[in-house]
C-alpha cells in the first residue's frame, strides 16, 4: 500500500493538454469590422454579396469581334472604355475597340489583341494568326466568383488576402470569434531555487 505522503507520477503532456482543451468552449462571435477583423477567425462561413465580375469584360486591350469573326478584315464601329461600354451589338465583320478593363459588347465572343491587328480609318487586318481559344483575354462574368458562393471558410485567420477577397465580394463587417482573455499565474514552487 503506498503512502499517504507518496507523490502521484507526473501526468503526461499530451494528457494535461487534452484535459484542458476538453474544459474549452467556442468563444462568443461578434460582428467588426474588416480592419477590427485582421488577425482573427472567422467564425461563420461567408458568402459573396455580389458576382465578380459583374459583366464579360476584356482582359487586354484590343477589338472585340463576334464568334467565329476572327479572319478579318472588319469595320470598326465603335469603342468600349471602362465605364463607357459601347452600347450596341456586334455583327459578322464588325469589330469595337475595346480598353483592358471594358465591358465586353453584346454579341462579342473574341478579344484580339490590338498588336496583332492593322487599322486604317475604320477598317481593320489581321496581322498574326487568329486567337485559340476565342475567348481567351475575356474575363466572363462570375468569373472570380458569383452571388451566393462561398468566398471564405469559419476557422480561416482573416490577413490581408483574406479582408481583400471579403472586401470584394461585398462586406464590411465580419463575424469572427471574441479576442481571449489570458491571466498567467505563477503559483507553487516550480520557480523555487533547487537548494
Amino acid at each position: 500500500m503506498p503512502s499517504p505522503d507518496a507523490k502521484a507520477p507526473p501526468l503526461p503532456l499530451e494528457d494535461a493538454q487534452a484535459r484542458l482543451l476538453a474544459l474549452v468552449a467556442p468563444l462568443p462571435v461578434e460582428r467588426v469590422d474588416i480592419e477590427g477583423a485582421l488577425g482573427r477567425f472567422l467564425a461563420a462561413p461567408l458568402a459573396a454579396r455580389r458576382t465578380q465580375p459583374t459583366h464579360d469584360l476584356s482582359a487586354m486591350d484590343g477589338y472585340a469581334m463576334a464568334p467565329g469573326d476572327t479572319a478579318g478584315p472588319w469595320q470598326v464601329i465603335g469603342e468600349s472604355a471602362a465605364g463607357h461600354p459601347f452600347a450596341g451589338s456586334l455583327g459578322p465583320g464588325q469589330a469595337v475597340r475595346i480598353s483592358t478593363g471594358a465591358q465586353v459588347p453584346a454579341g462579342a465572343g473574341a478579344v484580339i489583341l490590338q498588336e496583332d491587328l492593322a487599322r486604317e480609318g475604320d477598317r481593320l487586318t489581321l496581322t498574326g494568326t487568329p486567337p485559340d481559344p476565342q475567348d481567351k483575354h475575356i474575363r466572363r462574368c462570375g468569373m472570380d466568383f458569383a452571388q451566393g458562393q462561398p468566398v471564405l471558410a469559419p476557422g480561416m485567420r482573416i490577413g490581408p488576402a483574406q479582408a481583400a477577397l471579403a472586401i470584394a465580394a461585398g462586406h464590411s463587417h465580419l463575424p469572427v470569434r471574441r479576442r481571449p482573455r489570458i491571466a498567467v499565474i505563477d503559483s507553487g514552487d516550480e520557480l523555487a531555487a533547487d537548494c
